[in-house]
């Protein structure tokens, strides 16, 4: 009898352990597909809310705070108040640091971000880009050792970054088409390890190689 209990007793709470796994699953889903509709920065910042609440509710996942942070980071680039920027990076770091805290120091999708907050800081001065272009592009380095199979978001970011460094520090147009087109190569062939973990950017990354290889 007390055997019969036993397993009774596991097998409901595996059911509701897998009932509450499909919800997060679902809600997060629902959640993503805001964030590839959202094209504003109040969009974005309702998005990173979402995310927020569910990172608070699941605190042994990582996604929901990258995610969140990823919100964040297009807001930044969207928002036309540069005063604010700042702001809104600093939340994204500090939900990247929980995501981090989770997933480990070299989630090679987390540096990725780490480099973008770092991208998005560098619109409101320009001289930044001195001291912080270089420190993004250590971490996407570190994001690049850290996934030997090939991150395509983090080749995209090393792609633009290169673009705009000048050949003079080792940049230049032709190695930023390069980059990028190694990473619009690696989008086929990447495999995400779970259905929520990252998978956007590749027409982001035709749409750009377009525009950089126009008139050629």
């Amino acid at each position: 009898m007390k055997k019969m209990l036993l397993l009774l007793m596991s097998a409901s709470l595996l059911l509701a352990a897998q009932a509450q796994n499909e919800k997060y699953v679902g809600y997060m889903k629902k959640t993503m597909a805001q964030l590839d509709s959202a094209s504003t920065p109040d969009a974005f910042q309702q998005v990173a809310n979402s995310f927020e609440r569910i990172a608070n509710a699941e605190k042994s996942e990582w996604q929901p705070g990258y995610y969140g942070a990823y919100a964040l980071i297009m807001k930044a680039f969207y928002m036309k108040e540069l005063k604010e920027v700042d702001a809104t990076c600093d939340k994204a770091d500090a939900m990247l640091a929980l995501s981090e805290s989770i997933a480990g120091m070299k989630n090679s999708e987390i540096l990725t971000l780490k480099a973008m907050v770092l991208t998005a800081r560098m619109r409101v001065d320009g001289s930044r880009g001195m001291t912080m272009g270089p420190k993004a592009t250590q971490l996407l380095q570190q994001a690049l050792q850290g996934q030997p199979a090939g991150n395509p978001r983090a080749m995209v970011q090393m792609a633009q970054m290169m673009f705009y460094t000048p050949a003079a520090f080792g940049g230049g147009k032709d190695i930023g088409v390069e980059w990028l087109k190694k990473g619009i190569a690696a989008y086929e062939s990447f495999k995400p390890a779970s259905e929520l973990d990252p998978t956007w950017g590749k027409p982001y990354a035709e749409g750009l190689l377009q525009q950089w290889t126009a008139g050629k």
